[in-house]
């Protein structure tokens, strides 16, 4: 408080505790926005990363063609790319169709922050050509 003719040169304890209080919840909040950004560009890389993976393992076995693709399931962990939280596993399942196609499903699933998250991609090799 001031007084008739005294000098005020500061600030005063209730001042100061909530210039602090606002200080601390303006930096919490900056930290958590971060925190959460930082979460979530990883999150992209990684999505990022296993898309193309799956989509360049795809195209191998479509230029491969019909024939050249063998049935049954294959455990493909080893091909994942280092980029991926382990663990991660990945798998390749190829049917056959009655209609002279060939269903590959290649599920891929890596550890997303403490949590697993499994990406399926479905794609059929015809006799003729792709997806024929």
């Amino acid at each position: 408080m001031r007084g008739l003719g005294s000098d005020y040169n500061g600030f005063t304890i209730v001042e100061l505790l909530v210039g602090i209080a606002l200080s601390a919840i303006f930096v919490g909040t900056v930290a958590m926005l971060q925190v959460n950004t930082s979460k979530l560009s990883q999150q992209g890389r990684d999505v990022s990363v296993v898309n193309s993976f799956a989509e360049n393992k795809i195209e191998e076995l479509r230029s491969k063609g019909y024939l050249a693709v063998n049935t049954g399931t294959s455990d493909i962990t080893n091909e994942l790319p280092s980029e991926l939280q382990s663990p991660r596993s990945a798998t390749l399942t190829i049917s056959t169709d009655p209609v002279a196609m060939k269903k590959i499903v290649l599920s891929i699933t890596y550890d997303d922050q403490g949590d697993p998250r499994t990406y399926s991609y479905t794609t059929y090799i015809g006799e003729i050509g792709v997806g024929q």
